[in-house]
């Protein structure tokens, strides 16, 4: 690992999604790789570093991610792998276009099955001190970056809504039934949805898991399925949350149904507010409008699951996400 001058690759700009990181296509030793310059500030390196590390773990896990060729410490600057551009959410578009529902399912059972391994494989020999933001995913990260970040970045950011009585207290006890969580020591990439999973030659790679920790199962299985890039209808959401328990099993991890299930809605809950909130601010303060147009299907998404029995205490949440759908997004977006 040494010194890496970006000056002298040849680089062409890559346009990036949410990430403050700046990514290059380079020549590199004869070869195409992709060059990625750390993110401003203090959280760059160490975040680079989290790069580097897990990446390296769960390539020795057999998991598809992306090669390190090569690592600046000083800097933080990493030359990868290039892997190409064409991501999942593309894939799928494609298939629904042309009614190709057996495709689609095909591709996911392929991701699931994918997904089991990186979760199970991939906590074994983990070691908590390669996250550079936190350690594990825990009721204070759900309240924090997830529920309150919907409240200060959706709600009262994208939308303008300052009154929302009775909501935060809802949104504290929904953070803290994650600690009731028994299984909380699997591998969790906490953005695993379909811009983050690549199709090279037909074969699956996993990209941005800097910022994997330990956490529950069900909250990247949430983010796939309830990807709003890709908007899936219920039915196949069923199914594939079916096959995915079914890959578990197949790792000998046999789970509770009724007990999973549950937890899963508590995540995808959690997930979609940390997705919308995400959007917001993504949108609002970084003026990115790509995400514009994913705010309605994830709100679509939280307003469903506030249907179910399991959220019927929320009353303020349910109440407040009806009053924002009501006032429609065409206008904000």
């Amino acid at each position: 690992m040494g010194r890496i001058d970006l000056s002298r690759l040849s680089a062409s700009p890559i346009p990036a999604d949410g990430s403050d990181r700046h990514f290059f296509k380079v020549q590199w030793k004869g070869k195409v790789a992709l060059a990625i310059e750390p993110s401003p500030g203090d959280i760059g390196i160490p975040e680079a570093y989290s790069y580097v590390a897990i990446g390296d773990h769960l390539a020795r896990a057999g998991i598809p991610v992306p090669r390190t060729y090569d690592f600046d410490r000083e800097t933080g600057m990493i030359l990868s792998e290039y892997l190409g551009e064409r991501c999942l959410q593309r894939e799928i578009l494609e298939l629904i276009s042309k009614g190709d529902w057996s495709g689609v399912r095909s591709s996911y059972r392929e991701v699931l099955s994918l997904l089991a391994r990186m979760q199970v494989i991939g906590s074994r020999g983990f070691n908590p001190e390669w996250c550079y933001d936190s350690q594990y995913y825990d009721s204070r990260l759900a309240m924090e970056r997830e529920a309150f970040y919907f409240l200060s970045s959706f709600v009262r950011g994208f939308m303008g809504h300052n009154r929302t009585p009775g909501v935060e207290d809802e949104l504290r006890r929904l953070a803290i039934q994650v600690d009731l969580i028994s299984g909380k020591e699997f591998f969790l990439h906490r953005d695993f949805q379909s811009r983050n999973i690549l199709v090279q030659d037909g074969a699956l790679r996993i990209i941005d898991f800097q910022g994997g920790r330990l956490g529950p199962l069900g909250y990247d299985v949430a983010s796939l399925i309830l990807d709003p890039y890709v908007a899936l209808p219920e039915a196949i959401r069923s199914e594939l949350l079916y096959i995915y328990l079914e890959e578990l099993d197949g790792l000998g991890i046999v789970l509770d149904r009724d007990i999973f299930e549950k937890e899963f809605r508590l995540l995808a809950l959690l997930r979609t507010m940390q997705t919308l909130g995400a959007y917001s601010y993504l949108y609002l303060l970084k003026k990115r409008p790509f995400f514009s147009p994913y705010i309605s299907p994830a709100l679509s998404n939280m307003k469903a699951l506030l249907n179910h029995k399991d959220f019927e205490w929320m009353d303020h949440v349910r109440s407040l996400v009806a009053d924002l759908t009501s006032q429609g997004l065409g206008a904000k977006e």
